[in-house]
């Protein structure tokens, strides 16, 4: 509250200042600039307040009491009035020497010229009379050195005397020479001492004169500076009426100015509130089209994954119907072919019985016939017994071998089945839904290819070269589908990548567009505070006004430029959405 009042009052103090030198001197102060009377109040800126004081100062040498503060000014230490003569002159020559020549009385010149002349030379023979009194002052100094000097010696030949008064039988006569001599020099010097006496009592004089001839032309020379402010006071009343003339001539024209500017923010407001409303329903309409894009994404996926399914379903039926006929008439092969060699091993086994019951015969016959047979009948007998005994083993390694075969056999088909059902279950998801009727096609050739290779050799070539040149176009088919598959999720990638970074440029053409919307508001309220400052004071710079309609005008070429740029990219977008 303090800092407040204080700024009220110093406001109301320069506003003073002002008006008393527009209405009593005509000097508007308008080039020297008003303190900043913030500064002075809250940071007691030194700057400022030298300005103000600067002020005060030009009106107190510039009032009616001009000589009373004059005669003050000049009664101050001659530091302070350089100063306060820099700061008059600094003030006259901001406003100028150019238009007080019609009123000027030109008798004053020359006199002011010979009063300064003269001034200045009390000025130097001040100075050397100030230099002179030095000089005499250090010599009265060395002259009372000297004579204290003289006086110790004086009282030491005293001394000298009075022991030899006491004892008179030295040398009386030198003493008294000496004594003689000595009060001689003490009346010559006493005698220089009264002249050097009554020089200084006759310069002192002097002193004092050129004392009181200073003070006269000191006040002089104050009156040469009055008469000289006076002469700049009139000759700057001519300069600011040709400058209240131009001042005049160009606040009609910022009226003009203003009238036009009046009307191109109306014209701008009624264009923001459409450019507003238009971004409000391109939103809509963005938002809109973004939840049906998302919609058909999803139900696009779902068909692909559907006729996916559907494809990958109908292969794994065919395959698995023509693998299922396929191990349907192994099995039975191998049944046949499993009750054969049970036939075989029944028998085998059979005859392996009935040489073991020969084998148990013979070696009885043996055991009894040993000791009588001696005749060509025993040994053929021996002889036909050693080779049932050879057939014997031979059969038995036959039948170990057959059934070695057997197991493998078996093993060997079981394994081949298991590795042809894993590699046709790996291939059941690679096909296609337009294969199928070649699928069937092959099956059937194949089967009549084992039919005719079993009744013989005829048509087998024929067929060959029929199931090739269709494994051949299946092939070609298949190439083609997968290449129009890759082209296709190529288009897709590049399609979902485009409509990715156009929804990135439309948001951020919908971020500038809001930021530009803020900066015109900020603008127009800018201009409006203008406009009313200029309805008050008609103080606004021609500059602000130019600089203000440039900033309109361009944000009005940026908006229309982010309009044009956002309808284009908001059309190549619902195309490619389309597409």
């Amino acid at each position: 509250g303090n800092w407040r009042l204080k700024v009220s009052n110093l406001k109301k103090i320069v506003e003073a200042i002002m008006d008393y030198y527009q209405e009593c001197f005509n000097q508007p102060l308008s080039e020297f600039g008003k303190p900043d009377v913030n500064k002075i109040g809250g940071q007691a800126d030194t700057t400022e307040l030298g300005r103000l004081l600067q002020l005060i100062l030009g009106c107190a040498v510039n009032c009616n009491h001009k000589q009373d503060y004059i005669t003050r000014i000049m009664s101050l230490e001659e530091s302070v009035q350089r100063v306060i003569m820099q700061s008059i002159q600094e003030l006259e020559m901001l406003h100028g020497h150019g238009s007080f020549s019609a009123s000027l009385n030109l008798d004053s010149l020359p006199q002011m010229q010979q009063l300064l002349a003269e001034l200045q030379t009390i000025t130097e023979a001040r100075d050397q009379m100030g230099q002179r009194c030095l000089e005499l002052d250090m010599q009265v100094s060395l002259l009372q050195e000297e004579k204290a000097s003289l006086l110790e010696e004086k009282k030491r030949l005293t001394e000298r005397l009075q022991e030899s008064v006491d004892d008179p039988i030295k040398g009386t006569g030198q003493f008294r020479r000496q004594i003689e001599s000595l009060k001689e020099e003490i009346f010559k010097l006493e005698t220089s001492r009264d002249d050097y006496r009554l020089k200084l009592e006759m310069q002192e004089k002097e002193m004092v004169e050129l004392q009181s001839k200073l003070d006269a032309l000191q006040q002089t020379a104050g009156e040469a500076r009055y008469l000289k402010d006076e002469v700049d006071i009139l000759r700057e009343t001519a300069d600011k009426v040709v400058k209240y003339e131009s001042t005049i001539q160009s606040y009609k024209k910022k009226l003009e100015e203003l009238g036009d500017l009046k009307r191109e923010v109306k014209m701008l407001e009624g264009k923001n509130m459409s450019y507003i409303e238009q971004n409000m329903e391109l939103e809509k309409e963005l938002k809109k089209s973004s939840t049906w894009k998302t919609q058909v994404d999803v139900y696009k996926k779902q068909v692909a994954e559907l006729h996916q399914k559907f494809n990958e379903e109908t292969k794994t039926v065919d395959k698995l119907e023509f693998e299922n006929k396929k191990l349907q008439e192994q099995l039975k092969a191998l049944k046949r072919e499993k009750e054969c060699l049970i036939n075989e091993r029944d028998l085998l086994k059979e005859s392996n019985e009935e040489l073991k019951c020969c084998q148990l015969q013979s070696k009885r016959v043996d055991t009894s016939l040993v000791d009588a047979s001696q005749g060509d009948p025993i040994t053929e007998y021996i002889a036909s017994t050693a080779e049932l005994k050879q057939k014997l083993l031979d059969l038995q390694q036959e039948n170990k071998k057959l059934r070695y075969n057997q197991e493998s056999s078996e093993d060997e088909q079981l394994s081949i089945l298991q590795v042809l059902l894993e590699d046709k279950l790996q291939q059941l998801n690679q096909k296609q839904v337009e294969n199928r009727q070649l699928n069937h096609r092959i099956i059937e050739l194949e089967a009549e290819l084992k039919d005719m290779t079993e009744k013989g050799d005829d048509g087998v070539s024929a067929l060959k070269n029929n199931v090739i040149d269709l494994q051949n176009k299946l092939q070609v088919e298949k190439e083609q589908r997968a290449a129009d598959i890759e082209e296709r999720e190529s288009e897709l990638l590049g399609k979902k990548q485009m409509i990715i970074i156009l929804q990135e440029t439309v948001n951020r053409k919908e971020m500038e567009l809001q930021e530009a919307d803020d900066k015109i508001k900020k603008y127009i309220e800018k201009a409006k505070d203008v406009y009313k400052n200029m309805d008050q004071k008609h103080n606004t710079p021609n500059t602000e006004l130019n600089i203000l309609r440039g900033q309109v005008i361009e944000k009005g070429k940026i908006i229309n430029q982010m309009e044009v740029s956002y309808f284009h990219k908001k059309i190549v977008t619902f195309g490619v959405i389309c597409c």
